[in-house]
C-alpha cells in the first residue's frame, strides 16, 4: 500500500512512460501529415472525439468503482482477521489454564496468518496485468519465489517446524492449519479442560477464519470480469489515438505554429485517461504483490504483536513503510 502524500516523479514516470512515448509518436505523425505534408483531410472534427472521450470516462469510472470495491473488501476481510484474532486469543488465554497449550495454539495461529499471506500473494497469470508495472516497483518477491521455502521459514519462526512435511503436500496449507486448531480444541474438550460451551465459542472463531479466508480466496481467484477490463483498455487506446487528429484544426487556428501544440496537449490528455484506466487495472487484484496492494504483511505483524503482548512475551518490531510503501 502506498502511504506517501504525493507521488514522486520517478513513480509517475514508471507508470506513464510507455503511454507518453506512444502518444508523442502518434501526435507527431498527425502534425507532420497535417502541417508538413499538407494532408489536411486527416484532421477530424473534435465533437465525435469528445463524445467518445465522455463515454470512455464513464466506462473507466465504472471499472474503477468495481476495482475499488474489491480493494476495500480485501481490507475489510483482513480487518476481520485482526478483530477475530484478538477475540480468539483473549478467550483462549482466559479459558485454558495450561499455558503451554495456549502458546501452542496461538503460535500456530500466527503461522496460519503468514502462510495465508503467502498463498494469497502467489501470482496467477490471468489475474495480473500484462504490463506488470505495479509489481516491478516493490514487493515481497524474495519470499514468494519458492513457496515451500517460505512455508518452512514461517513454521520454524513460530516453533511449528514439525508440521512442515505434513502441510507442504496439501493443496491448501492454510486450511490444513485451521483443521489442526479444531482438532486440538476438540481434544481439550474431551480431556475436560474446556466445556462444551467454551469449545463452541472457540470453534466459532475458527469457523470465522475459514469464512474470511474464503472471501480472500474468492477475490484472488475471480478477476474483475474480463469484458470490463479488456474493453476499457481498448476504448481508452482508441480515444488516445484519435485525439491528436481531433485537435489539429482547433489548435491550428490559434496561431501559425499552434498546430504543434497538438503534441503536448495530446500527451497531457492521454496521460489523464490512461492513468485512470491503469488505476482500475492495478487495483482489481488486492493480493498481487504490488505497490498498491492491501498491506497484509504489516497486518500479520500487528496481529502477532497483539498476541505476543497477550502472552507477555517480547514483541517483534512493527513494520513501517519503506520508500512510502507498506507491504
Amino acid at each position: 500500500m502506498y502511504t506517501g502524500k504525493d507521488f514522486q516523479f520517478k513513480l509517475l514516470w514508471h507508470f506513464a512512460r510507455k503511454n507518453l512515448f506512444r502518444t508523442m509518436i502518434v501526435s507527431t505523425i498527425a502534425v507532420i501529415l497535417y502541417q508538413v505534408l499538407g494532408f489536411t483531410f486527416v484532421a477530424i472534427p473534435f465533437l465525435p472525439v469528445g463524445t467518445i472521450g465522455t463515454a470512455v470516462a464513464f466506462y473507466v469510472g465504472f471499472k474503477n468503482n468495481q476495482a475499488y470495491d474489491r480493494l476495500w473488501e480485501a481490507r475489510k476481510l483482513w480487518g476481520g482477521f485482526t478483530n477475530t484474532s484478538r477475540n480468539f486469543s483473549a478467550q483462549l488465554i482466559a479459558l485454558v489454564e495450561d499455558k503451554a497449550v495456549v502458546k501452542e495454539l496461538l503460535y500456530r495461529h500466527i503461522a496460519y496468518l503468514n502462510v495465508l499471506r503467502l498463498q494469497l500473494r502467489k501470482t496467477i497469470p490471468w489475474a495480473t496485468s500484462k504490463e506488470n508495472l505495479h509489481q516491478t516497483f516493490r514487493g515481497e518477491r524474495a519470499e514468494l519465489e519458492e513457496f515451500d521455502q517460505g512455508l518452512k521459514k514461517i513454521l520454524e519462526e513460530n516453533n511449528k517446524g514439525e508440521y512442515y512435511e505434513a502441510l507442504r503436500i496439501k493443496n491448501n496449507v492454510a486450511s490444513g492449519i485451521l483443521k489442526l486448531q479444531i482438532l486440538d480444541l476438540t481434544r481439550l474438550k474431551r480431556e475436560k479442560k474446556i466445556d462444551e460451551y467454551e469449545h463452541s465459542d472457540l470453534v466459532r472463531h475458527i469457523n470465522e477464519f475459514f469464512n474470511l479466508q474464503g472471501g480472500c480466496e474468492r477475490l484472488k481467484s475471480t478477476p474483475l470480469f474480463r469484458q470490463y477490463s479488456i474493453f476499457s483498455r481498448v476504448f481508452v487506446v482508441l480515444f488516445i489515438y484519435l485525439l491528436p487528429f481531433g485537435l489539429l484544426k482547433d489548435l491550428n487556428n490559434l496561431a501559425e505554429w499552434g498546430v504543434w501544440l497538438t503534441v503536448p496537449f495530446s500527451m497531457l490528455i492521454s496521460w489523464v485517461f490512461f492513468t485512470m484506466e491503469q488505476i482500475g487495472e492495478f487495483s482489481e487484484n488486492p493480493f498481487d504483490n504490488s505497490v498498491n496492494d492491501t498491506p497484509i504483511a504489516a497486518i500479520c505483524r500487528n496481529i502477532e504483536i497483539d498476541i505476543k503482548e497477550f502472552l507477555g512475551e517480547a514483541l517483534p518490531t512493527k513494520m513501517n513503510p519503506v520508500d512510502d510503501v507498506l507491504l
